[in-house]
């Protein structure tokens, strides 16, 4: 092992036993100033301890460095043809690894409408005098649970909406994993380059929109994952997406922009997509152009169709629909705060803190993994690789979003509006974390330990939200 794995896989390590300590001590800070990590305080002590103890032994060299057994086990008989192309082409087990999320999705559900709009979507949607199924903040997810909702009204006599968002969050998981699969499969070079892109993603404090969550932001979380999985096999130029493979994951993105428009902020990176592939001569720069406009017209035009016939159209979109929360202003304030939804000014040390508390909360160890990369390895990274460039553009888009605009409710309930920008940035640091540890051995310590940590985080912050919660009277 070079110097440079050994200071970064140490500086790794180093950093998940930061975490893990940081997680230990959250009983001793302020809820206010931590809440990023302060779903760890909600777990039985033994249990704290338990997942620390995984999480630590997860650091250690000895253990980290395990590696399954591999097998020359020969099948008694020659499976069919058929039976063989299923086999190869890994179906049947990425469908079983993503049906075995179901229960967990489900069992795990949260049981609170603390985050975001959860209590107004949860009563809003079945009051007589209201019946929500009309929003331009979030138009295709709105309608979609709406009309869930009127089903299992109809079927099981729901009183609410709150099982819709169970049902269509864990239908919408077990899609996720799916492609999580995939995506790991196609991108992973090796077993443990797949494991570290499975294990970082599937263990996200971001997970938590999976578990029966109430907002907006679940499908788009499943959009994204789906965009840049087709975009990527574009870049790669395999055979198995069409000539116009430009227009799926230009249509993906466009659909996920339907179910909520903050996802925008991607479309810089399907640009750059359409650009390259001209460049490359693998389509026309008029045909590049078509392909990444039409399916966001297409999709605006259904949307627009859509709310109109709703009556909630495009008075709605500039009135009282219009983005930028209840004052209608999209970023932080910079120098002072004028009105209720303004919590501090862009350069204020509460503006900081909530921005560390989201990273905490959402993705503790992609942002300082990312930081690790370049201060130690930046150098091993081939920095004209499409595929880096894709993802970092994508990140950093996304990134800057949670960066610059005015969470409403402040950082801590809005959370959920910000959770998606881990994606790509968690994508992006499972990219390149292979290529700065180019050792099989290295990297897996690493991977163990990085994945280690989030789920030690990840499970408390799931299990807080199975706890109830009641509004303060």
């Amino acid at each position: 092992m070079s110097g440079v794995s050994r200071r970064l896989l140490a500086s790794v390590q180093l950093l998940c036993l930061i975490l893990i300590a940081l997680h230990l001590l959250t009983p001793l800070l302020p809820e206010e100033h931590a809440w990023g990590i302060w779903p760890y305080t909600y777990l039985p002590p033994l249990c704290r301890a338990l997942l620390a103890l995984f999480a630590l032994l997860a650091c250690l060299p000895g253990l980290s460095n395990f590696q399954p057994p591999t097998s020359n086990l020969q099948l008694p008989i020659r499976p069919s043809s058929f039976v063989l192309r299923i086999l190869q082409g890994r179906w049947l087990l990425f469908t079983a690894i993503a049906l075995a999320f179901a229960p967990l999705f489900w069992l795990g559900r949260i049981v609170h409408t603390r985050w975001g709009d959860a209590y107004i979507l949860v009563n809003g949607i079945p009051h007589p005098d209201v019946r929500l199924t009309y929003n331009w903040q979030a138009p295709l997810d709105i309608f979609l649970h709406a009309k869930v909702w009127a089903l299992g009204q109809w079927l099981f006599g729901w009183a609410d909406a709150m099982p819709s968002y169970g049902v269509l969050s864990t239908i919408a998981g077990v899609g996720f994993i799916f492609i999580l699969c995939w995506l790991a499969d196609g991108l992973g070079r090796n077993r443990t380059e797949k494991l570290l892109i499975f294990g970082l993603v599937a263990s996200l404090g971001t997970m938590q929109l999976f578990f029966g969550y109430i907002e907006s932001y679940t499908f788009i979380c499943v959009g994204t994952l789906v965009y840049v999985w087709l975009a990527l096999r574009c870049l790669r130029g395999e055979r198995q997406v069409s000539d116009l493979s430009l227009l799926w994951p230009g249509s993906v993105l466009a659909l996920t922009h339907g179910f909520h428009p903050s996802t925008l902020v991607l479309q810089p990176s399907l640009w750059y997509l359409g650009w390259t592939l001209w460049r490359r001569g693998k389509v026309r720069g008029t045909v590049a152009v078509a392909q990444v406009l039409l399916p966001s017209v297409v999709v605006g035009l259904g949307v627009l169709a859509l709310m109109q016939a709703g009556g909630h159209g495009l008075d709605a979109f500039l009135g009282q629909d219009f983005p930028g929360g209840g004052d209608h202003r999209w970023l932080v304030p910079l120098l002072r705060t004028t009105t209720k939804w303004e919590h501090y000014t862009m350069f204020s040390w509460a503006h900081l803190l909530d921005i560390l508390n989201e990273q905490l909360l959402t993705a503790p160890v992609v942002l300082p993994t990312l930081l690790l990369v370049w201060v130690f390895a930046r150098q091993r990274l081939d920095w004209g690789d499409r595929a880096l460039r894709f993802l970092l553009l994508a990140a950093g888009c996304y990134l800057f979003l949670t960066l610059v605009w005015n969470p409403d409710y402040g950082g801590r309930r809005d959370w959920d509006l910000f959770a998606p920008a881990s994606l790509p940035l968690t994508l992006l640091a499972a990219y390149v974390l292979p290529r700065a540890l180019p050792e099989r051995v290295a990297l897996r310590a690493a991977a163990w330990a990085l994945i280690a940590m989030q789920v030690m985080h990840t499970a408390a912050w799931v299990y807080q939200n199975t706890q109830p919660w009641f509004w303060p009277k």
